[in-house]
């Protein structure tokens, strides 16, 4: 590749790195599960919720932020992680981010510990195509469509692990395929064979599963390709054997690493949930269109169809013409099963919670557009349909800003919560008050945005309806009141105006997922 050519693909990394920096500032709020992200990497004493009681706002912050001299203690937050159901080595990274700026609550250090990944992403992705012979075309088209796409965007903006887990799928990608080209060049020399090609695909596999246990369906799909193309194109039993073996020891090293995965996946209550939907057979036309739908809509900004039909096009124009495609790259096929392999089985297991579903499918999201983009180039070419390619990239990039600009495809921005932490801000010398439902009282955290306005907050149980007796409370004469759902919930509210004396009516303010807020006078 020349220097020139070589500038290009840094010049793309920097452009998408400033967009995704662009929507960074953006970002006013988070999704519930970027608080866990903070809390689970993070705390110190854990969250509680007391009943008729303050709690002031170092106390709150303290589980999201590291404290003064708890910093890089990993040993928490592999303990933290073992008590819930996800692998610890994503919040191991953002904890030693979060390390390096003690007590500070900001976006940004999730934010950052994204683009550190969405750079590895993007050299891996590069580095996969040279190894592809993708003309430099195809490259370019790739490179810039999965940069600045909004779902590379949204993952960037996502403080959880699917960006590194992204990572985590393109180098398995790139192992994989490589294994795959230096197969015959290291086949007779055992130690070589292990050294060179084996430890590289068991490094990136044993971290790949500490990040995020979806990587399994993509390992086990591309793997068992490969394993198939040794064994039955090559007749290679022996080199096979090896290739299963230090698969099977580099998931076995990560178990011993971290036990807690074996019941994360066969006896948690996600892993119990995502079996029993995985091997239901029922439910498979749903969720596969439910996710196609999504990588539509948010990737192809609605051109998912237009691309289809320029394909039939071209085809037809091949069989016109009496020419042929050319023969498909037997490295082209291991990448397309590892990547459908992933998409159907995280499809079939995934939680379905509209467009925010989107992340369990961003790992692939590249591999997709690259074979996409891929195929219709050599069809194009082989018809000899230049004005085809070009009418491709042009509706492409008309999609692309489509779903940036006019549709605004970019997820969990949350800048509809500027107006309640703007009046959280602007009332933060009045009383606070939270009436949590004590079955699910952790969801008090998808208000801290909010209540860290607050220098103390008062906090109910919406169950107990004994007289309040708080002076602070009591005596108030406005209260911004935070009440969960509950079937209790108006007689909680009842129990508490009827203990104020100053307290007459009730405004509705605001209403989010779990909860309403109300201004109290």
């Amino acid at each position: 590749m020349s220097n020139i050519k070589r500038a290009s693909i840094y010049i793309i990394m920097f452009i998408s790195l400033l967009v995704s920096v662009f929507y960074g500032f953006q970002k006013q709020g988070y999704h519930e599960d970027e608080y866990y992200t903070y809390y689970s990497s993070n705390r110190s004493l854990g969250l509680y919720e007391p009943d008729r009681q303050w709690q002031d706002r170092q106390t709150i912050l303290d589980e999201f932020v590291v404290k003064d001299g708890e910093g890089f203690n990993y040993g928490l937050v592999k303990l933290v992680q073992s008590w819930d159901v996800h692998p610890p080595v994503y919040y191991m990274i953002f904890h030693t981010l979060c390390s390096f700026v003690p007590g500070t609550f900001t976006k940004w250090t999730g934010i950052i510990t994204n683009l550190i990944a969405f750079v590895i992403s993007f050299l891996a992705l590069s580095a996969l195509m040279n190894r592809l012979g993708v003309p430099y075309y195809v490259k370019i088209m790739t490179l810039v469509f999965w940069g600045i796409n909004p779902a590379t965007i949204s993952s960037n903006m996502l403080i959880r692990m699917y960006a590194w887990l992204t990572a985590a799928v393109f180098l398995c990608a790139y192992t994989h395929v490589r294994v795959m080209q230096e197969y015959d060049r290291y086949k007779n020399r055992v130690k070589d064979f292990i050294v060179k090609l084996m430890l590289p695909v068991m490094a990136v596999s044993y971290v790949g599963f500490l990040i995020q246990y979806f990587y399994i369906f993509f390992f086990v799909s591309i793997g068992f390709s490969l394993a198939v193309w040794m064994f039955f194109y090559k007749k290679d039993v022996y080199n096979t054997l090896i290739y299963v073996v230090s698969c099977a020891v580099s998931l076995g090293l990560a178990v011993l690493t971290y036990p807690a995965s074996v019941h994360h996946m066969f006896g948690g209550y996600r892993g119990s949930d995502a079996a029993g939907s995985l091997f239901d057979i029922k439910n498979s036309l749903v969720r596969l269109s439910f996710f196609i739908g999504l990588l539509n809509d948010y990737v192809f900004a609605g051109g998912l169809i237009i691309a289809a039909l320029l394909l039939v096009m071209a085809i037809m124009a091949l069989m016109i013409k009496n020419k042929k495609h050319k023969k498909i790259k037997q490295e082209a096929v291991l990448l397309t099963i590892g990547t459908l392999g992933y998409f159907v089985l995280t499809a079939k297991s995934a939680l379905l919670v509209g467009s925010a579903s989107n992340r369990y499918e961003m790992p692939i999201y590249g591999l997709i557009i690259l074979l996409l983009f891929w195929d219709i180039y050599y069809v194009f070419d082989a018809a000899e349909s230049k004005t085809y390619l070009y009418a491709f990239t042009a509706a492409m990039a008309a999609f692309l800003l489509k779903g940036l600009i006019y549709d605004g495809n970019v997820l969990f921005l949350y800048k509809e919560d500027v107006a309640k932490i703007e009046y959280a801000k602007d009332n933060k010398d009045s009383v606070a008050v939270v009436m949590y439902n004590p079955a699910t009282a952790y969801n008090v955290w998808r208000l801290t945005d909010e209540l860290l306005e607050y220098d103390k907050v008062f906090y109910m149980n919406e169950e107990n309806l004994e007289p309040l007796t708080d002076t602070s409370v009591i005596g108030a004469e406005k209260i911004i009141l935070y009440v969960a759902d509950e079937d209790c919930q108006e007689q909680a509210i009842e129990n508490l105006t009827n203990a104020c004396h100053n307290i007459e009516t009730k405004t509705y303010i605001s209403g989010e997922d779990m909860w309403t807020t109300y201004e109290l006078r």
